[in-house]
């Protein structure tokens, strides 16, 4: 027994010092973390201005500002191989004009940056035409709130996936709305849109809101999908959330960059 006594000190001497260095392990220095290039790409039907963002990420505690990257050349490529180059308008803002996609092709979008390329390719999905958008009213225990569904057909046969965007009363809603058939595959589909409450926005008759539904493909849908299941523990719009949704850029840039079908309709509250 003395001699186990002994022994008593040195073991605790012995755990304190574990215990020490496992503590410097876990001790993560979140606000010297290496930022990380961000590039958000989209290209859709609609000829138009097509729009590629490049900035990088913060600090973990610090505002969600991130500083724009200029000096990139940015460049998008079909399945044919014809490249057109994007022109740099504003700092980390670079735009195409007078240019659209085509469904079922598939695009590959280059970001050439001091001596590294990145590269994400998206495939624009068969247009799913958005019929219409309804006013319906739901009840919430003793609350009554309207709520805006969209109304569609979607296609048999086909994994379809899609993203609505919704802006009220000229206010672009920062809320997440994505969706898949896999329930739903060849239905009429009536889908509510419900705002969760995080921007405090509740519509009201008088309001007017316009959606604008994308037909998406899989990678993408998954992005959006991870962003919108992350969307009760922050901004929406914060890729720089703890957990980073999937992103399709190759070299460990985060961002999407996303080729879809766009259309919008409107709808004045009653």
């Amino acid at each position: 027994m003395k001699r186990f006594n002994a022994f008593l000190p040195v073991m605790l001497i012995l755990c304190i010092a574990m215990f020490s260095s496992c503590k410097k392990i876990l001790d993560l220095d979140l606000e010297e973390a290496e930022p990380q290039l961000v590039i958000e790409g989209n290209l859709t039907n609609i000829a138009g201005v097509q729009t590629v963002r490049i900035s990088r990420t913060v600090p973990f505690d610090a505002s969600n500002n991130f500083p724009a990257v200029s000096g990139a050349t940015v460049s998008l490529q079909d399945s044919k191989g014809n490249v057109i180059f994007f022109t740099e308008a504003t700092p980390g803002i670079y735009e195409a004009y007078d240019l659209a996609g085509t469904a079922g092709e598939r695009y590959t979008l280059k970001v050439a940056l001091a001596e590294q390329e990145y590269t994400a390719s998206s495939t624009m999905p068969a247009n799913v035409p958005l019929d219409s958008l309804t006013a319906t009213e739901q009840t919430f225990g003793s609350e009554v709130r309207k709520t805006i569904a969209v109304n569609f057909q979607d296609p048999p046969q086909v994994k379809n996936f899609y993203l609505f965007k919704m802006v009220l009363n000229g206010k672009k809603v920062g809320q997440i709305f994505s969706d898949s058939d896999f329930f739903t595959d060849g239905r009429y589909v009536k889908r509510d849109l419900f705002l969760s409450g995080y921007e405090d926005l509740e519509i009201e008759s008088g309001d007017a809101v316009s959606v604008e539904m994308q037909s998406i493909d899989e990678p993408i849908y998954t992005y959006w999908r991870t962003l919108e299941q992350q969307y009760a523990s922050g901004n929406p719009n914060d890729v720089t959330t703890p957990s980073n949704p999937p992103s399709n850029w190759s070299n460990r840039a985060l961002g999407y960059f996303s080729a879809h079908t766009v259309q919008v309709e409107d709808v004045v509250i009653r």
